[in-house]
């Protein structure tokens, strides 16, 4: 059986044995990086194009974009998976987590009908993220097992974003050797919010 890799936590369902990693420190520390944990992948190859899919489940309420003012790419910009290379980092992909289908505020996927949620993300992220939300009516404290996150599936909301664009992501940089890093990112402790990969 494959373990989280190190600096991941395991969380696992023994009703069904769905078993999955998230992050092992908490949010609300001073300095940046205090709400990620991080996994680096070695890369030993230039690499122009960078895609991937993952599968992810929501734990209470997350914030998705919401904590995002003056936030910078090296701090817990996201409620959700940060993907980068290099050093500095440079943005690749992020996978983000919203509070509910039904909750239409700052802590929401930016929607169709709602544009002021799209002011909340990061211009470095631009338009290179998916989000989506493992409940439907508002956040339970529980983890949302039987909707995984970014897969568009289970959707109640024709206007959610995540209804639109999930699955594979794909980005096609300047080539490069660096490896890839990603982060699991919350800004609060994880007895409050967290997600698990």
């Amino acid at each position: 059986e494959a373990e989280c890799p190190s600096g991941l936590n395991e969380v696992s369902n023994s009703n069904t044995g769905q078993r999955a990693c998230g992050r092992s420190v908490d949010g609300n520390l001073p300095g940046k990086d205090s709400g990620c944990s991080s996994v680096t992948f070695p890369v030993n190859t230039t690499y122009s194009q960078v895609c991937g899919i993952a599968r992810g489940y929501q734990y209470s309420i997350m914030d998705a974009f919401q904590a995002v003012t003056g936030e910078t790419i090296d701090q817990t910009y996201v409620d959700g998976l940060s993907i980068t290379h290099g050093s500095p980092r440079q943005h690749l992909w992020t996978l983000t987590v919203g509070r509910s289908e039904s909750f239409n505020g700052l802590q929401s996927c930016p929607r169709d009908q709602n544009p002021f949620n799209f002011s909340n993300v990061p211009e470095f992220v631009g338009n290179n993220y998916y989000c989506e939300t493992g409940f439907s009516s508002d956040f339970e404290g529980r983890i949302a097992w039987e909707d995984p996150l970014w897969d568009g599936q289970q959707c109640v909301s024709s206007t959610a974003q995540s209804c639109k664009r999930y699955g594979w992501f794909h980005r096609e940089i300047a080539p490069s050797q660096e490896d890839i890093e990603v982060r699991w990112c919350a800004d609060e402790a994880r007895s409050n919010e967290d997600f698990y990969t």
